[in-house]
Order: structure tokens, then C-alpha cells, then sequence
């Protein structure tokens, strides 16, 4: 870690997620436990070649009050690979893990919270298996229209090339060197030991050098998703839909448009500050958004 990282994120590093592994579906998928199990369960899908130490530094954040746990979705970080990627798979992979952490058997149901396309993985999760969740938070993930300054719609809407090999770096300083956040925050970002540390767990040794951990075929499960949008009404779990306020999904449009949607029954809000990237750009922020939208519906759920 950099000597210029601040007091708070040394600490929060100090306690690191356990490491977890439960096979679903004939693949080994990796997770971060941190908290006591039995409290609220949350549950973090990271982004498309995200993976769960992306929440390092805000998951201890969380654990005063929640059990917490992040997951590596196959495909991604320290879990293993598929022949073929489904998002009935991904599905089954969260629930296999939330299953496996015991936040299935806890007083309070779980909440999914997924970030981009974590969001559609999160939403479809929740769709399949809503009686058993306490809700689901999307952030900065949810699309509800093809936005003329959303780079993704040409691209998701169209045909798609094979994915390309992972490029070999010589070394791990040269892989650390060219990592970048994708797609590019639309504000700048002043996280440099956040993002260092990301990084950091974003490579693996392979033959002749360094590479990606992340299966770009993995990313053939990504598309717009806007039918999601039209799936909250029916949800038997509460949800929220969160947005940055520099992203390129989102316009001032999104919580009317939600809104009626849903028939009313989504929360939406816009984190202001923030780029597509809240949890590494705003941490505070990203926590307190969270904890005070599932903290009141653990309120309600225990008052009903």
C-alpha cells in the first residue's frame, strides 16, 4: 500500500475479507466474508471484470452492522472458468454463495447490491429468487434508455467479436502499470492507493509473464437489460435503484422514469460528486447511501 494512503484505508485493509470457496455448478467460485454471520446479509457483485477485492476498503465499513460477503463470479478474480457463461449460471452463483455464507438462514433476509453490469447480475438474481431477499440495490447499473452519451449501446446492442486473448505483460509492474479503470470515470478520480490496490488482484502469473484474471467471454452475459427495468414492479423484495451523478447512464429523467416503472415502489437517488465508480471515488458516501437505504428496510422488515 502507498505511504500516502490515508489513516482510514490502511485500517480498513487491516481487515481483510476470509477467504471462501463453494462450487457451483461444477465451478469454484471465490468469496470475502467479513462480519458476523447471523447479522443482515449484503452481498457485493462487482463490476464486469470486476472482482471481490474491489470492496476491500469499504466492506469493513459495513460489517459494524452486516454480515458481508463479495463475490467472484466465474469467469472473474480468484474463482474458476466456464466452457460457456449464462446469467441462470451467474444467478446460481449468488444464491450458491449466499447459500454457503448462511445469510439464507439469518433473522433478515440478504440485500444484493451490484454495481454496473454487477447490476444486471444482481437484478436477475433477484427476479429468479425475490421471496428470499430483503432487496436488491443496483448502483449506477440500472439502464432504463438508450442515452445518446451511453458508449455501451452501440456496442451492446450490436454484434459482438470473439473475445481476444488476455495480452501478456513481462512483468507484474508493467501489468500494474497499464491498468485502468473501464470504461474511463467521466470526472477525475483522486483514489490512486484504492485503485493500487485493485490492481494489485487483478493479475495472475502465466506463462511467459502476467495476465488479466478475468475471462472476457464472461462479458457475453452483458447486454442493455432494459427489460429489468420493467421487472421491478413484480418484485416481492424491496429495491433501489442508485446512480453517480457523472455517469453515462443516467440522465435527470431516471427517477421519474424508474419511478413509474416500478409503480412507485423503487427508491432512487443520485449520489452527487460521484463518478460511475462511487465506491472507489466517494467511499463514505457509497457506505452511507447503502447502510441508510437497506438499514430502513431492516427497520420495516422487523416492524411488519
Amino acid at each position: 500500500m502507498s505511504q500516502e494512503a490515508p489513516e482510514w484505508l490502511a485500517r480498513a485493509l487491516a481487515q481483510p475479507g476470509t477467504d471462501r470457496t463453494v462450487e457451483v455448478a461444477g465451478c469454484p467460485i471465490h468469496y470475502l466474508e467479513w462480519g458476523t454471520r447471523g447479522r443482515p446479509g449484503l452481498l457485493f457483485v462487482p463490476a464486469s471484470a470486476g472482482h471481490a477485492h474491489w470492496y476491500d476498503h469499504v466492506a469493513p465499513l459495513f460489517a459494524d452492522q452486516f454480515h458481508v460477503v463479495a463475490i467472484d463470479l466465474a469467469g472473474c478474480g480468484d474463482s474458476g472458468r466456464r466452457e460457456a457463461y449464462t446469467t441462470a449460471q451467474i444467478a446460481a452463483e449468488i444464491f450458491g454463495v449466499c447459500a454457503d455464507a448462511g445469510m439464507l438462514e439469518a433473522a433478515v433476509p440478504p440485500t444484493i447490491v451490484g454495481h454496473s453490469a454487477g447490476a444486471q447480475f444482481a437484478m436477475r438474481a433477484a427476479i429468479a429468487h425475490d421471496a428470499a431477499l430483503l432487496g436488491v440495490v443496483t448502483i449506477d447499473g440500472l439502464r432504463y434508455a438508450r442515452l445518446e452519451k451511453d458508449h455501451a449501446v452501440k456496442v451492446l446492442d450490436g454484434e459482438r467479436a470473439p473475445p481476444r486473448p488476455p495480452r501478456v505483460y513481462a512483468d507484474l509492474d508493467e501489468a500494474l502499470g497499464r491498468f485502468r479503470l473501464m470504461p474511463p470515470p467521466l470526472a477525475p478520480i483522486a483514489a490512486d492507493a484504492v485503485i493500487a490496490h485493485i490492481a494489485r488482484h487483478s493479475f495472475r502469473a502465466v506463462e511467459g509473464g502476467w495476465a488479466a484474471k478475468y475471462d472476457a467471454a464472461q462479458g457475453s452475459t452483458i447486454g442493455l437489460a432494459l427489460d429489468l427495468v420493467d421487472a421491478l414492479e413484480d418484485l416481492r423484495c424491496r429495491s433501489a435503484a442508485i446512480f453517480s451523478e457523472h455517469t453515462h447512464l443516467a440522465d435527470e429523467t431516471a427517477a421519474d422514469v424508474i419511478g413509474a416503472a416500478s409503480g412507485g415502489r423503487t427508491v432512487v437517488f443520485t449520489i452527487p460528486g460521484t463518478t460511475h465508480y462511487p465506491m472507489i471515488d466517494s467511499p463514505f458516501a457509497f457506505v452511507a447511501a447503502v447502510k441508510g437505504v437497506v438499514l430502513s428496510w431492516i427497520a420495516e422488515h422487523r416492524a411488519a
